[in-house]
């Protein structure tokens, strides 16, 4: 047995060895054409500034919503982390995406199985047959174990396993490019509820209080103290009121619809919404830097794409040598099944193969042409979501600053409007002025509240939106480029 066994690694060596020899003398297809792929962006083309020590210090962390210390807001994110419709479906891609990676992995492994097949038939007289299995029927068996391997000498399927890591890679930032937006859109749709849960109460409030002032300008119309007017047009503005309210109303079913879309849930799930103790703000970037073009997983998505399909192109060029395909067999083999394991009854086959694509050069060059042009469409794909993501920033980071802008003028409208309305009261207090005027003074305030209220929610969705345009990668990218 040990022999045999010996006898067959030196077969197995000197079939390698001829094919080896075959392959080297033997033509291969040729490639027609040149393809001279697309430039990629570089992080000199889109000519921003290196990022500052203030912007690298508030670049957004992961988890970056957590800075607003509302525990409400952390477990509706957490949950749609876990539960939302569209996160399943992505990680049910990347899922796949791992999963044929590692089915092209194995393509580089040797295969083989077991084979029996016990056999019962007749045998023909004008055939090679001897005389004695003329006669009725007879039994034989066989018994074989078998392997396959290509030996990838040019390495098509190392390349063809580097492409699908780029694939998986890729599905995986697209996830969390998908969880940052989910965020962004609960942390808006959170604050804008927040807020309409105050503005509410700000709203009745100016309702009350022009009810308030109709009642008393109708007294001095019936006393004749004035003609039947003013009465009127504070009607007219409590209808206006009624109407913001209904409005209010129906802006919050349709963000609490949202939101429950988000999350996976129903709108009747969804637990109320109420207001913060206080408007926390996010420390975020003044600036748009380059290294932007790292921190976003979209962008590194891209890149991803572009090497799976770099390697793709590559895989397809080995198509253009010879194929070396090693196949050996052992087993037994009889006729009568009682002399199936007999002495004399074994086999051995070693059968190396080797396909030549002399004849296959149109078809391989088509082949190689469709990936190059994937491998372009990979890069024009690339160079748009970096514009893309360099304006799209660009124009959050003008929305977060004119934000800012707002809120401070509002706030210092507000402070002027409590003074006014501190003054009017005063003045009614001493009988000095009559009580409209300290009525008209507190519904402005009211108003001023509720447009601070407003802006606040306004800041906030915005925050988000730029916190996400920025990208939460920038610390391990700083790291990489200042080690470069």
């Amino acid at each position: 047995m040990k022999k045999t066994s010996v006898r067959l690694m030196t077969r197995v060596s000197q079939g390698a060895f001829m094919v080896a020899l075959a392959a080297l003398g033997a033509g291969c297809a040729s490639v027609t054409g040149h393809h001279e792929p697309l430039a990629q962006v570089a992080l000199s083309d889109v000519r921003l500034p290196e990022a500052s020590a203030q912007a690298r210090a508030n670049w957004p962390k992961n988890g970056w919503w957590r800075q607003y210390r509302d525990e409400q807001l952390n477990a509706l994110i957490e949950q749609a982390f876990a539960d939302s419709p569209n996160l399943e479906v992505l990680a049910s891609r990347v899922e796949s995406a791992k999963v044929t990676a590692d089915g092209v992995k194995k393509l580089s492994y040797p295969s083989g199985g077991i084979r029996l097949a016990p056999t019962e038939q007749t045998y023909s007289e004008n055939y090679i047959y001897p005389a004695s299995l003329w006669d009725g029927w007879k039994d034989s068996g066989l018994v074989s174990a078998a392997i396959s391997w290509d030996l990838d000498l040019w390495g098509r399927h190392r390349m063809q396993y580097r492409a699908a890591l780029g694939q998986a890679a890729a599905a995986e930032l697209e996830y969390e490019a998908a969880r940052q937006a989910i965020a962004a859109n609960i942390v808006g749709l959170h604050g804008q509820l927040s807020a309409l849960d105050v503005r509410l109460g700000l709203l009745d409030a100016q309702i009350k209080l022009q009810n308030t002032n109709k009642q008393r300008w109708t007294e001095r119309e019936r006393a004749g103290l004035q003609p039947v007017q003013t009465s009127i047009q504070v009607d007219g503005v409590i209808a206006q009121l009624e109407q913001l309210r209904g409005t209010f109303m129906a802006q919050r079913d349709i963000s609490t619809a949202q939101l429950a879309a988000l999350m996976g849930k129903t709108p009747a799930q969804m637990p109320r919404i109420s207001a913060p103790s206080r408007w926390t703000a996010l420390n975020l970037p003044n600036e748009l830097p380059a290294n932007i073009l790292g921190a976003r997983p979209d962008i590194a998505a891209a890149q991803h794409y572009i090497v799976a399909a770099t390697e793709n192109v590559k895989a397809v060029r080995t198509e253009f040598y010879p194929n070396i395909n090693l196949n050996v067999s052992a087993g037994f083999q009889a006729i009568g099944l009682d002399k199936l394991f007999k002495a004399g009854s074994s086999f051995q086959t070693v059968e190396p193969a080797i396909t030549l694509p002399i004849f296959s050069g149109a078809g391989l060059n088509a082949k190689l042409r469709s990936q190059q042009a994937a491998l372009d469409s990979a890069v024009a794909q690339y160079n748009q979501t970096v514009y893309q993501a360099v304006a799209d920033a660009g124009q959050q980071l003008a929305n977060y600053r004119n934000s800012s802008v707002q809120i401070t003028q509002q706030q210092r409208l507000l402070a002027n409007t409590e003074r006014l309305a501190g003054l009017v009261q005063s003045r009614y207090t001493q009988g000095i002025s009559a009580q409209m005027d300290s009525l008209i003074s507190q519904v402005n305030l009211l108003s001023a509240k509720d447009a601070l209220v407003a802006d606040y929610a306004v800041r906030r969705a915005q925050e988000a939106k730029l916190a996400v345009s920025l990208g939460t990668g920038f610390d391990g990218v700083w790291q990489q480029q200042s080690n470069k």
